[in-house]
Formats: C-alpha cells, sequence, structure tokens
C-alpha cells in the first residue's frame, strides 16, 4: 500500500476545491454547499424507500435528492474525478467492460434501447454516487452510516405499525403489493420483502459503528436495533435472516473481542427473555425461515426450489452466450419461468457475455479490496464496511440485476466512511477534532 498524497489525480478546479473548507467562498456559496450536503443526506436516508417514486418511472425520492446534489456539487467543482484515486482505473475499465458486453449483446440479438436505461441506471449507482460521497468532508461521511440506518428504522416503524392496522388489501392500492404481502410478509417503504431484509441487514453493522463511536446513545441505539430485527422477522426473509447475521457477526469480530463480549451478552439476555416470555415468531417468519433452521433443510427457505431451477436454467443458458451475451432483460422472454435468474453473476454472463462477466467481477474483486484494506485505516469503521461489502456479495448470488441505489449507497457510505478526504472542519455550526492525519486516505494499488 502506498501513501496518497494532496498529489493524488484530482484535475483542475474539483481540486482547488477539495483542498478548500466549505465557507470559504461567501455567503451565497455556503448556501449552496449546505443544500448539497443536506440533500445528499436526504438521499441517503431515504435510499431503502423504493415506494417513493416519481410516478411510474424508476425514479424514487432518494435519487431526487442525489441529483440535485450532484448537480450543485457539479456547478461548484466540488466532485472527484478520482473518486478511489489510483484504483478509478480499474474501476472505469470494470464498469466499461460490463456494460459494454451487454451492449454489444444488446445490439446483436436484443433491444438496444433496453440497454440504455440499464446503462444509466448503472452509471448512476456505480459511477455518480461515489463520485459525490468521496469527495464529502469528514462530518458528511462520519454520520452517514448513522442516517441510512436511521432511515431503515423509521421505514420498519411505518411498516411494523401499518401491521397492527391493516392488511395487504388496504395498502395494496397506495403502496403496493410488496409494502404488505398477501401472506402477511413486511416489505414496508422498501416495497417488498427480500430488499428490506437487505436494508436491515446493510443498517445492522452501521448501527453498531454509530454506537460504537457514540454518536447515537444507548437507549437511542437499543430502540433502533429493536425496530430492525422486528421488521427483518415481519420480512420473512431468509436471505436478510442469513446476511444479517453474518453481517452482525463480522462486524463485531472486525470491531474486537471486548465488544463482542459486551453485545453478545446483552443479545442472549435479550433473546432469553424473548423465549422466556413465550411470545410467538411471525407466522411467516416461521414458515420461511425458522422451519428451515430447525431442519437444516434449505427447500423449506421460501422460494429458494423455484430459484434453484431458475440457476440450473441459467448454465444451460450460459454455454450459448459464452462470447455475446443475449441482451438486457431477454432472460425473461427466453426463460420457460418467464423470471430473470437470481444471481447477479449468471445474468450478466447470459445477458452481456464474457466481456460483462469479467467487468462485473472486476468490481466486486475492487470493493472487496477496499474493504479489506480498510481495516488498516480504522478497525472499526473497516469492520463496518467489510460487513456491509459481504452483504452485497450475498445478495449477488440470490438477485438479478443490482442497480438500484438501494444496494449500492450503503456499499458508498461505508466505503466512504473509510476513504474520503480527512479535513479539520471549522464552522458555525460544529468542530470536530481527529486523532487521524489530515489528508486523503491511503487506498490499496494494483
Amino acid at each position: 500500500m502506498t501513501s496518497m498524497t494532496s498529489s493524488a489525480p484530482f484535475t483542475g478546479s474539483a481540486h482547488r476545491a477539495a483542498a478548500r473548507p466549505a465557507g470559504t467562498d461567501g455567503a451565497h456559496e455556503h448556501v449552496w454547499d449546505r443544500i448539497a450536503r443536506y440533500s445528499l443526506l436526504a438521499a441517503i436516508f431515504l435510499s431503502g424507500w423504493s415506494v417513493l417514486r416519481v410516478g411510474q418511472i424508476n425514479l424514487t425520492f432518494s435519487d431526487v435528492f442525489f441529483l440535485l446534489s450532484f448537480a450543485i456539487s457539479g456547478a461548484r467543482g466540488r466532485l472527484s474525478a478520482t473518486p478511489f484515486r489510483s484504483l478509478t482505473p480499474f474501476w472505469l475499465t470494470g464498469l466499461v467492460m460490463m456494460l459494454g458486453g451487454l451492449f454489444v449483446g444488446s445490439v446483436v440479438n436484443g433491444d438496444p434501447l433496453r440497454w440504455v436505461n440499464i446503462a444509466l441506471q448503472y452509471t448512476v449507482a456505480f459511477l455518480f454516487i461515489p463520485v459525490l460521497l468521496m469527495q464529502q468532508d469528514e462530518r458528511t461521511t462520519r454520520i452517514a452510516p448513522l442516517v441510512f440506518a436511521l432511515g431503515t428504522a423509521l421505514s420498519e416503524t411505518i411498516g411494523i405499525t401499518a401491521t397492527f392496522f391493516l392488511t395487504f388489501h388496504d395498502t395494496v392500492h397506495w403502496l403496493g403489493d410488496g409494502f404488505i404481502t398477501g401472506n402477511g410478509r413486511l416489505g414496508a417503504m422498501a416495497g417488498q420483502p427480500n430488499p428490506n431484509g437487505a436494508v436491515v441487514a446493510f443498517s445492522l453493522p452501521m448501527l453498531l459503528l454509530s454506537l460504537r463511536q457514540r454518536l447515537i446513545s444507548g437507549l437511542g441505539g437499543l430502540c433502533c436495533l429493536i425496530l430492525l430485527l422486528w421488521g427483518l422477522m415481519l420480512s420473512a426473509s431468509f436471505t436478510g435472516f442469513a446476511a444479517s447475521l453474518l453481517a452482525i457477526f463480522t462486524a463485531l469480530l472486525l470491531m474486537g473481542a471486548r465488544y463482542i463480549l459486551r453485545l453478545g451478552f446483552v443479545a442472549a439476555v435479550a433473546a432469553g427473555l424473548f423465549f422466556a416470555s413465550g411470545a410467538p415468531l411471525p407466522k411467516a417468519f416461521q414458515e420461511r425461515v425458522g422451519n428451515a433452521v430447525e431442519s437444516g433443510d434449505l427447500n423449506q427457505a421460501g422460494t429458494f426450489i423455484n430459484r434453484a431451477q431458475l440457476i440450473e436454467e441459467a448454465w444451460g443458458f450460459a454455454e450459448e452466450n459464452t462470447v455475446i451475451g443475449m441482451g438486457v432483460d431477454r432472460y425473461r422472454e427466453l426463460s420457460a419461468y418467464d423470471n430473470p435468474v437470481h444471481n447477479l453473476y449468471l445474468l450478466i454472463w447470459n445477458e452481456g457475455g464474457a466481456i460483462a462477466f469479467c467487468g462485473l467481477m472486476i468490481l466486486l474483486t475492487l470493493l472487496c479490496l477496499l474493504a479489506a484494506s480498510g481495516l488498516r485505516l480504522h478497525r472499526e469503521r473497516g469492520g463496518m464496511a467489510a460487513a456491509v461489502v459481504l452483504v452485497f456479495l450475498i445478495y449477488t448470488v440470490s438477485y438479478p440485476h443490482m442497480y438500484s441505489r438501494m444496494w449500492v449507497m450503503p456499499v458508498m457510505v461505508a466505503l466512504a466512511a473509510l476513504y474520503a478526504p480527512r479535513r479539520n472542519e471549522k464552522s458555525d455550526e460544529v468542530r470536530l477534532i481527529y486523532t487521524r492525519p489530515v489528508g486523503p486516505q491511503q487506498l490499496p494499488t494494483l
């Protein structure tokens, strides 16, 4: 690992803006910087709220706030030309390869217009988000994980409250068929039960870090933890349950043994009190998760059998799409099950061929490298980032295209907490004193 200094490859006004503390350009500019920062925090807070959309298109309220922040920051010259510093060329290569392979497949076998839509979605998620987040100051990146966790906790609060008074038929016309499903599963503001389980899994290590850094009180953290776990059980997502357990274990393990013992004791006491009370588990959770855990039979884990059939079918398609893929969104049309395979690797391989698949592997390898190397910079933040990236990787084997901001935003928020430039900030709002060296954080090099 080599040290990154102020000579890192920023360009033009972006470099000059990065060197200026916010608020030194006059009152007018300071106001716009504040609007951009609060808009970004609002986008992070709402990034798991897929139900709040602008019309029927794939544009959420979170996207609107993010694009507003991005536009203001771009106009003010406060975007990073190299969000991952020396790794940026490799990141761009992976993204171009993935989108390029999908483009070739769509031109030869599919519909190029479908590629335009998905290319824009992936570009916003995998390029625009890090370009904006990696240039934020310390106070923003430090609280961003907590903001995401609080957004998820509020989503679960709304969903849990709704289950006491409303049913599927009461909410389907207003909030869609996934807010509360027909079989009683909770999708909350994420819109579907499985994504709801995912945002909870992302939020848990972020909440643990916030508690560790005392950004939230112990009582407030406990309330949020209860809401997140309650929402997770109501979602009855086996993948969400497994990802949450692994995320908590990974975060605690990497944050330190004493932290594990302390929180493990609290969790054991809480679990003991719950089971001693005789309170029943939610019916959907018992059927889809509890039975699978008790029996050790994954065939009882929700739609595991159906997904396994899709994966088997995808392996058969892969032999015919090694060089040139079938094109964006063509898998659903060709599948005997009228669904895309719930496996990002196989879907990218089939729709974009080997080039797109290699591009995806470059991106995921870089995410793992960044998370692992972050442990050398800051153990606690690195542990949180490693846990969040682990959750993302778990869902790549159980979900199709993952360009929605609810998948990418938490990953980039976790990495920004490690790698965004560190500066001593003085403002009329807050004054923070840091023990880490001032200047851009070190990133691994290849």
